[in-house]
């Protein structure tokens, strides 16, 4: 099947490409001379996958005559690939030759195929000459195929050597110095012909199932350009256990017929600069001029993953001059390179003309500034964010500065790390906030100033205290569920041995101002008589889970899983509260005093607390695997709802926990049976400050 490619060359300032030509256009070209005409180039090849536009030179030579009688032929024009091919080719009238090379003289491959051809023309003034180019396979192809019985007999490898020469020497193939192809499965080759050579040798080399090496060569005569030789190699054991080769020709391997038109695509060159070189952009404009050899009628960029169509409107920082329907100039400003993220960012140029003509380019422009961070560049439980930069020259100082939104800027200096890169740290990067972070060169402020969000730091189930649930219709739980629970009480020990009545902590309708919510969490301490002996109940929340009642005494395991994924300064909360007259209890005396404390902990397991047995009782301060705590302790009553915040104090910063205790009661000392029946606590939406 023949590729058609036409060429349409418009010679010397050509008029108009009229109907005959492959670009008839109708429009005149100003300045016509009369010595002047229009080449039309009809290119064929027997190959439909050949791409001319990366494997394409075509020459146009010029015949004159000398004064001894003979004709000379003088070398014109040379384009080494169709996109260098001019708009307006100038050639005068008179004799030429046109010759067309398409692939790769490669002396033996694979994959590389080489067509060539010319044809003379004559250019008469103001006509138009058709020229037919036939690129004939100027390759010799050589396909081996090995049989299925080769596989079967030569278990353990098996190949052919195919060489370009007139005799066959094994280091020489093995060495590469005459054309030489390997072939170890079905494939075909392709070779080119060394000058005076006209035989093709070739040898098989096997081992076979007992071990033995066999090789055998042969050589092909004679023959000839655009002819396929096959070599079929084939294990008979009707042959005294050997195998046979049979070689075939086939010489119609260059005749096909598809034709495929095709026309030059537009181009996109430089203003004075390749275009296709990467380019470290820090200020200036940038010209690209675009041609066809038809009218443009499509001008796109595509700048990441936004698509700009020029032609049409053209935005903020380009500009576009038509200087006729087959010439564009675009300019990109300073204002356009403003908007590109820093470092190497890609624009892709798609130009289409009338004629369905596409060129495409793409270019690439370094930018200087800070790198946008992603979720791997900072670690919010040690605080810390890994800024870089591109910089393209080598300022007295380089920074990074961030702040939070509309906040003033915390510098950070920077240090090279890698070529046209610089790194700095911010050592104060908290989960739920909003960054600005810039490059500073030399103290000012360098490309674009980008944002990020980190994502907020985690919090405790049910925390705004708005599940409740009555469980076996007695005890009150802080939980959607049993199956939810992560908040337990004493309730069970209290109201599960007592009767509701005696629920220790419940949910309240009295809630803090602005809550989005309708429940608090209501402790208060009581006097309760179990096994007929009247004992003291503080009321408590805690995060855990009460595990039984032990004679007159509770079994609880404080703390739960808990996964951090940021560093929490603080823990904060809304409460209300009374601290009454102790009444209850010989372990203290005076004002009973409020208790809350928070643990971040390390471990598996949580701390098991039997309350008739001191020595188990816990003490965040002293507690073995405690990375970090925090304790509220005071006898100030609030008669309104008042937001507490307890600092976190760490004495591990690098561990990061996995398990949280955290316990709030009315009555410190309940846990000793001693404190007030007078003291109570409301608490609504907990939170950990990141």
């Amino acid at each position: 099947m023949k590729r058609i490619i036409n060429i349409t060359a418009i010679c010397a300032a050509c008029a108009l490409l009229i109907a005959s030509c492959a670009k008839s256009t109708g429009e005149s070209v100003p300045g016509m001379a009369e010595n002047e005409g229009v080449l039309s180039v009809n290119i064929a090849t027997s190959r439909a996958d050949i791409d001319p536009d990366d494997t394409f030179v075509m020459r146009i030579y010029q015949y004159s005559d000398t004064a001894e009688g003979t004709r000379e032929k003088g070398l014109v024009r040379k384009y080494k690939a169709l996109s260098e091919v001019p708009q307006y080719i100038w050639l005068l009238e008179g004799d030429y030759c046109v010759a067309v090379e398409i692939g790769d003289r490669a002396a033996a491959s694979f994959d590389k195929r080489f067509f060539e051809g010319s044809q003379d023309f004559t250019i008469t003034p103001r006509s138009i000459a058709t020229v037919d180019v036939n690129c004939q396979l100027q390759n010799i192809s050589a396909a081996v195929e090995f049989d299925a019985t080769i596989g079967t007999k030569f278990t353990a490898e098996h190949y052919a050597y195919v060489c370009a020469t007139d005799s066959f020497d094994l280091d020489a193939a093995k060495a590469g110095s005459v054309p030489t192809l390997k072939y170890e499965s079905n494939a075909t080759g392709y070779f080119i012909m060394p000058d005076e050579c006209t035989t093709l040798c070739w040898y098989f080399s096997g081992t076979d199932e007992a071990g033995e090496s066999v090789t055998q060569s042969g050589q092909i005569a004679n023959v000839q350009p655009r002819t396929l030789y096959t070599l079929r190699f084939k294990y008979s054991k009707d042959a005294g256990g050997f195998f046979t080769v049979t070689a075939t020709v086939d010489t119609s391997v260059d005749y096909h017929d598809d034709k495929i038109p095709f026309n030059p695509d537009p181009v996109v060159k430089g203003d004075g600069f390749d275009a296709a070189e990467p380019y470290n952009y820090v200020s200036g404009d940038r010209k690209y001029i675009i041609t066809a050899l038809d009218n443009i009628t499509e001008i796109k960029l595509t700048v990441g993953s936004e698509q700009l169509d020029l032609l049409t409107a053209a935005p903020a920082g380009f500009t576009v001059s038509a200087i006729n329907t087959k010439e564009y100039h675009v300019t990109l400003s300073d204002a356009f390179f403003a908007t590109l993220p820093s470092g190497n960012n890609d624009l892709l140029f798609r130009i289409k003309d009338a004629s369905g003509g596409i060129g495409a380019v793409t270019v690439t422009y370094g930018i200087q500034g800070v790198v946008p961070l992603s979720g791997d560049d900072y670690d919010l439980w040690n605080t810390t964010a890994d800024f870089t930069a591109t910089v393209f020259d080598s300022p007295a100082s380089v920074a990074i500065g961030y702040r939070t939104s509309g906040g003033e800027w915390n510098m950070s200096a920077a240090s090279v790390a890698g070529e046209n890169l610089y790194a700095a740290q911010a050592t104060d990067f908290s989960a739920g906030k909003t960054y600005e972070y810039a490059l500073f060169i030399n103290s000012v402020q360098t490309g674009k100033i980008l944002s990020v969000t980190t994502p907020a730091g985690a919090q405790i189930p049910n925390a705004d205290m708005e599940q409740w649930f009555l469980y076996n219709d007695t005890v009150w739980c802080p939980c959607s569920s049993i199956a939810e629970m992560y908040w337990d009480t004493g309730n069970h020990a209290s109201a599960g041995l007592l009767g509701i009545e005696n629920n220790l902590t419940y949910g309240s309708d009295d809630i803090r101002p602005g809550s989005t919510g309708t429940q608090s969490a209501y402790l208060h301490s009581i006097k309760a008589s179990i096994m007929g002996i009247g004992k003291f109940a503080a009321g408590n929340l805690f995060v855990g889970k009460f595990v039984k009642v032990q004679g007159t005494n509770g079994i609880v395991d404080f703390g739960r899983a808990f996964t951090f994924t940021a560093r929490p300064r603080a823990l904060q909360f809304w409460m209300k509260n009374n601290c009454g007259e102790i009444n209850m209890g010989s372990q203290a005396s005076g004002i009973d005093p409020a208790n809350v404390y928070v643990c971040l902990c390390n471990r598996e397991t949580p701390y098991t607390v039997n309350t008739g047995d001191s020595s188990t009782l816990f003490n965040p301060e002293t507690a073995e695997g405690v990375v970090a705590y925090g304790i509220y302790n005071s006898t100030e009553s609030h008669g309104e709802w008042t937001k507490i915040t307890i600092d976190i104090t760490f004495k591990d910063e690098h561990t990061v926990p996995n398990f949280l205790v955290l316990t709030f009661t009315c009555s410190t000392y309940g846990d000793y049976f001693t404190g007030s029946t007078s003291s109570w606590m409301l608490i609504d939406d907990v939170e950990f400050v990141y």
